[in-house]
C-alpha cells in the first residue's frame, strides 16, 4: 500500500468493552482509560444507581457511552467485561458473562486465591472452584501466556507494591525469606466510595492509622503470588495503615540480605527483571530520592522502586498509584495482554498529577 496526500489510514479494528461498577474510583478510571485506548471502544458502563458518565468525565466521547442499570448486564455484553465490583458481586457475574463466551477482567479479589481459604480472607465461601482454577492472575509484566485466557484475577493494591519489588529480589536468591517486614500505607481511595464514619476527613487527617492488622486480605495473595513468580515462599509480617490522601500506595519492605550480597546485586536484580519494561523505574534511595515521592507516581500507571542497604540490612520501597497500576491501568495491561497488544497500550501518556 502507497501512501499519499489525503489517503485515509487503515481502520483499527476495536474490541468492544464494558465496565460494571463504574461509579466507584476504580470503575471511573477504567472507563477513563478505556476512551483513551487506540483498540478499545467502551460500549458500556454500569451501575447500581443512575449516572451520566459525562457527569465525572468531562470528555466528549463519554457522551457516547451508555450508562445503564445492572439489571441490564446480561442484555448489553461487549467483547471485554471489566468488572470494578465487590468480591462477592464478581464471583456471581463472572460465570455468567463468561457463559455466554465474554471475556472477564476482574478487579475484585473473587478470583485471585489459588491455595488460601476465601472464608477466612474475604469472609464468604467460594462458590467456583473451576473458574478459580482457570483464572489467571494477572500481574504485569510477570503474567504469563495469554492463549485461552477468558478471566483475568487483576491484583490487588498492595499485593501488586509489594510484589513487583519482592519477586526479583527473590527470584535472583538475595534475601532471608523469613526476615521479610512490610509496613505498606495508602490512601483513602483504596476504601472505596462506601460512605463509613472511619472514612470521614476529620477521622483521616492527621492520622496514619493501621488496619486489618495481621489480617489483610492482600497478605495470602503476596505469598501466592512471591511463590508463583519467585519459585520463593515466604512467611512475613504485614502491617497496612491508611494515611490522609486521597492516592498512592509506598510500601516499606525490610529484610536481611544473604550472605556475600550487595547493593549492586539488588540493583541487577531489578535490571535484569525491568529491564524490557518501561512502566518501572528503579534506583538506590540515595541517588533517586524522588522515586519515594507519591506525588511523582501518583496519575502514572508506573511502580516506583527504590533501595539502599547498610551492611546486611536491606531497605526497599516501591510506590504506586492504587487505582492506576493498583486497579485500573493494571487491568488494562492484562486487556492488552490477552488482547495481543503491546503491554503498555493507551498507558504511555499518563503524567503524575503533583
Amino acid at each position: 500500500m502507497h501512501n499519499y496526500p489525503g489517503a485515509k489510514a487503515p481502520e483499527i479494528q476495536r474490541i468492544t468493552c464494558s465496565v460494571v461498577g463504574a461509579r466507584g474510583y476504580a470503575g471511573l478510571e477504567m472507563a477513563r482509560l478505556l476512551l483513551q485506548h487506540p483498540h478499545a471502544e467502551l460500549k458500556a458502563c454500569f451501575a447500581t444507581s443512575a449516572f451520566k458518565l459525562s457527569d465525572f468525565l468531562m470528555t466528549t466521547p463519554a457522551k457516547n457511552v451508555a450508562c445503564l442499570p445492572d439489571s441490564e448486564i446480561m442484555h448489553n455484553l461487549t467483547d471485554v467485561v471489566f468488572l470494578a465490583t465487590p468480591a462477592e458481586v464478581s464471583l456471581e457475574l463472572a460465570p455468567k458473562i463468561l457463559a455466554a463466551g465474554k471475556k472477564v477482567i476482574d478487579l475484585s479479589g473473587a478470583f485471585r486465591l489459588k491455595k488460601n481459604d476465601y472464608k477466612k480472607w474475604y469472609g464468604f465461601t467460594h462458590t467456583e472452584a473451576d473458574l478459580l482454577t482457570q483464572a489467571q492472575y494477572g500481574l504485569a509484566p510477570w503474567a504469563g501466556p495469554t492463549a485461552g485466557t477468558q478471566l483475568v484475577a487483576n491484583p490487588g493494591c498492595y499485593a501488586t507494591a509489594i510484589s513487583m519489588a519482592l519477586i526479583p529480589l527473590l527470584k535472583e536468591n538475595l534475601i532471608q525469606t523469613n526476615t521479610i517486614v512490610i509496613d505498606a500505607k495508602s490512601g483513602t481511595s483504596g476504601a472505596g466510595k462506601k460512605a463509613s464514619e472511619n472514612m470521614l476527613f476529620t477521622e483521616v487527617d492527621g492520622e496514619c492509622l493501621p488496619y486489618k492488622v495481621g489480617r489483610h486480605q492482600h497478605y495470602p495473595e503476596i505469598v501466592e503470588a512471591v511463590a508463583a513468580f519467585s519459585g520463593q515462599n515466604i512467611e512475613g509480617h504485614l502491617t497496612t495503615s491508611l494515611l490522609p490522601v486521597r492516592r498512592g500506595i509506598i510500601a516499606g519492605i525490610y529484610a536481611r540480605l544473604l550472605p556475600g550480597m550487595h547493593i549492586q546485586d539488588v540493583e541487577d536484580a531489578f535490571a535484569k527483571a525491568y529491564s524490557d519494561y518501561e512502566l518501572v523505574k528503579f534506583g538506590a534511595v540515595s541517588k533517586e530520592s524522588s522515586l519515594l515521592s507519591l506525588k511523582k507516581v501518583v496519575g502514572t500507571a508506573k511502580t516506583h522502586i527504590s533501595y539502599e542497604v547498610d551492611g546486611d540490612k536491606l531497605y526497599v520501597f516501591s510506590c504506586i498509584d492504587n487505582l492506576l497500576k493498583g486497579a485500573a491501568s493494571q487491568a488494562l495491561e492484562n486487556f492488552n495482554r490477552i488482547s495481543d497488544l503491546p503491554l503498555t497500550t493507551g498507558l504511555g501518556h499518563l503524567e503524575a498529577v503533583i
